[in-house]
């Protein structure tokens, strides 16, 4: 048996095998007091004593989970084609068989039916969803060197070309089972003295467990995911990840499993797993396809247990990224280019929480990075490593904050400043001081708009004549998701749609959206795009602000007529471009931008 089951279900198994007579009461105590000493589960007991026979436990199994046995009929079946898809080493890594297909389904023989990263790798391969049929192990084994001896072996028995993968490399790069190194981040604790915390550590390392980790990590990673989110319940555990902006489940977990899983990330990330009462902030690596991928993890407590949250962040996604990359478009991207290549003055870029700002100031610092200018960040936390940079990371628990990181840098001689977010008055005037004294300063802002981010540091305690000094651009920006290519489809905007738009109404006026399909999970839509606003301080902005009966609305007024594309007109035209939809538009930009 390579199955691992449940306590309840195990429970019941016993009681059936009980019922049938195929085993004696006397037995079950023995191996029972054989559990408590090994610690192994009673049905692999007693086939090992030899009182039952696998086949008979398989039995009551299908029974108790409402799966077909395999049987000689079931083998009868097999239809050859399934094989040419599936090489016999995988067949045999997972200890699985395809057996035949339906309009919507293919059954394949299991010795394990809820081994989740087996049949997910299976379904990506026969694009079906898989219906187990429950065997043993030595039975499907049998049954794989069987099928593949009757298999045609021309595709087998080709050389591969020099640089040519084989069929079996080619599923593992395509299936991404390649073994995953986790890096673990100092802070993991070896030893603990409670006996429930050592049992949770051992729970922890249990197949199963790990299993289901590694297939939600794995599964993230190849779906483009940003977070995953493992939320306890009270009847068990629930994980869903966040792929363009929305949330897909992704594993319905059991309650008996929704300690061992929390604990498994907890070790992983190199956090306290006896702490439960209080938020825990942790972190680990992974080495996947070639390319690693950071995983910033935080716990929180809840009523039914600690959610997990896990933030992804691929390391190569920033390092190559070119500012033509951003969409930006001809205009924005030449003022944007105008003001980053000064040695001098302040750069913003604002926008909510999740909209690609971080994407932004990296994007930046890697088009001026050059061996002749000293740039140092300081940020909370660091979320991408960039070589050829200095990287300062805030350490709020012993009192290194924005402002002093700022302090110590200024006497580094820096030429560029990159502040991971400006949150208070100390830091602000750092910062403005610094871009009047010869450094080029990019830093964040939470605020609505452009313009807003120029009032906030007004709002903050700066004089006005510090900010229009000392800021050139801000830059507010959003991310919408962007139509499927493989299903998107033209069409004629409506009178309303026009309206909503600020479209001329008289014009026939063609917009783009996505039927739905395979690719996109039937949403529409793959992946993001940014739309950005981007305020230049211009001689007649800095008039504005200098005087004191001005507002933000007259402000963001002149900005529009000295030409400024607002979030919503440049929404618009990337609608209009078929890079995304009006219904995204509709709710990125909120009225008045």
């Amino acid at each position: 048996m390579s199955v691992v089951i449940a306590p309840d279900i195990q429970n019941n198994l016993v009681s059936l095998l009980l019922k049938r007579r195929l085993i004696s009461p006397t037995q079950v105590d023995l191996a029972q007091q054989i559990q408590k000493r090994k610690g192994e589960p009673v049905e692999r007991i007693l086939i090992h004593m030899g009182w039952v026979k696998e086949a008979d436990i398989n039995t009551v199994l299908g029974e108790l989970w409402d799966l077909p046995v395999l049987n000689q009929e079931h083998l009868n079946k097999i239809e050859p084609q399934l094989l040419t898809l599936i090489s016999e080493d995988l067949c045999r890594k997972y200890t699985f068989l395809p057996l035949w297909r339906d309009e919507n389904h293919v059954w394949t023989a299991m010795c394990d039916p809820y081994d989740l990263v087996a049949i997910d790798d299976l379904q990506r391969l026969i694009h079906l969803h898989v219906k187990p049929v429950l065997g043993t192990k030595g039975e499907i084994l049998k049954s794989i060197e069987a099928a593949y001896k009757k298999k045609p072996k021309e595709e087998d028995q080709k050389t591969p070309k020099e640089g040519e993968q084989t069929t079996a490399a080619k599923e593992e790069m395509q299936l991404g089972i390649a073994d995953i190194e986790l890096e673990l981040q100092e802070g993991k604790k070896d030893e603990e003295d409670e006996t429930d915390t050592s049992q949770l550590r051992t729970q922890a390392g249990d197949p199963p467990v790990v299993k289901m980790v590694n297939f939600m990590i794995v599964r993230a990673i190849e779906d483009r995911a940003s977070d995953i989110h493992v939320e306890p319940k009270e009847d068990g555990m629930t994980v869903r990840y966040r792929v363009d902006g929305s949330l897909f489940e992704l594993i319905v977990a059991p309650k008996h499993l929704k300690s061992s899983i929390t604990s498994r990330l907890k070790i992983l990330s190199g956090m306290d797993i006896a702490v439960k009462r209080v938020p825990q902030d942790g972190s680990f690596s992974i080495q996947y396809s070639g390319a690693g991928v950071d995983f910033r993890v935080n716990s929180l407590p809840t009523i039914y247990g600690e959610k997990i949250v896990l933030r992804l962040l691929r390391k190569n996604s920033v390092l190559n990224n070119k500012l033509i990359n951003l969409g930006l478009g001809e205009r924005m991207e030449n003022l944007f280019r105008k003001y980053m290549h000064r040695p001098h003055g302040m750069i913003l870029v604002t926008g909510p929480t999740g909209s690609g700002k971080s994407t932004t100031l990296y994007t930046v610092l890697n088009e001026i990075k050059s061996p002749r200018k000293n740039i140092i960040t300081v940020e909370d936390p660091a979320e991408y490593r960039l070589p050829g940079i200095q990287q300062v990371q805030v350490k709020s628990d012993i009192g290194f904050e924005f402002a002093d990181a700022l302090r110590a840098i200024l006497r580094q001689d820096p030429d560029v400043i990159m502040i991971g977010e400006i949150r208070d008055q100390e830091t602000a005037h750092i910062a403005v001081k610094s871009s009047l004294t010869g450094h080029l300063v990019l830093s964040t802002l939470h605020t609505n708009d452009a313009t807003g981010a120029i009032i906030r540091l007004i709002d903050i305690g700066l004089e006005p004549f510090l900010v229009v000094s000392s800021v050139t651009l801000a830059i507010a920006q959003r991310l919408v998701k962007r139509i499927c290519p493989e299903c998107k489809e033209k069409y004629s905007a409506t009178e309303e749609e026009k309206t909503l738009l600020g479209l001329n109404k008289n014009e026939e006026i063609f917009l783009y959206r996505g039927k739905g399909c395979p690719n996109c999970r039937n949403s529409g839509y793959i992946g993001r795009l940014a739309i950005f606003e981007i305020f230049e301080m211009t001689p007649a902005a800095k008039t504005l602000l200098l005087d004191k009966n001005s507002s933000m609305d007259m402000l963001r007024t002149k900005a529009i007529e000295e030409g400024m594309e607002t979030l919503k007109s440049c929404g618009v035209r990337r609608a209009l471009e078929g890079m995304t939809t009006v219904e995204e538009v509709l709710a990125t930009c909120v009225e008045g931008e």
